[in-house]
């Protein structure tokens, strides 16, 4: 499994770049990224090349982070690839919390990426269905 950083940002202008300048000047890559946005604030959910340094630095500047293990799922770039992975899950009556897709140049396809109710159930069910969970960032 992957750890994802997200950090909550106010709805205001420079609110997302004061966090991706912090990992620059940090030399912490951002590998993928998603946005929820809610009327005050909005939550930025990313995975970095280096989880322990980009939350790190984070919190030491006073960003409201929280850290989450999510699931990664290479798909193959076809119709119903993200269905039948859906489907899997359901079928497990496992709820997810949010999803977000990222594309590989390394893996040359695209990666489902989401965090579920129990991530340890929802890996073991997807790897007896046949799919393939990333483990490590590096990977991606």
């Amino acid at each position: 499994m992957i750890n994802q950083i997200a950090v909550v940002v106010k709805n205001k202008p420079g609110s997302l770049r004061r966090v991706t300048s912090l990992l620059a000047q940090h030399q912490v890559n951002c590998l993928c990224i998603s946005t929820y946005d809610a009327p005050d604030f909005g939550i930025l959910r990313m995975i970095v090349d280096d989880f322990e340094k980009g939350y790190q630095v984070l919190e030491a500047h006073g960003q409201m982070v929280m850290k989450d293990r999510v699931i990664a799922v290479p798909m193959d770039d076809q119709a119903g690839a993200m269905d039948g992975i859906l489907e899997t899950v359901e079928e497990a009556n496992i709820g997810i919390d949010c999803l977000y897709s990222y594309i590989s140049s390394q893996l040359k396809s695209a990666v489902l990426i989401f965090r579920a109710e129990d991530i340890e159930e929802t890996e073991s069910v997807l790897v007896k269905k046949g799919y393939r969970v990333i483990q490590n960032v590096t990977e991606l």
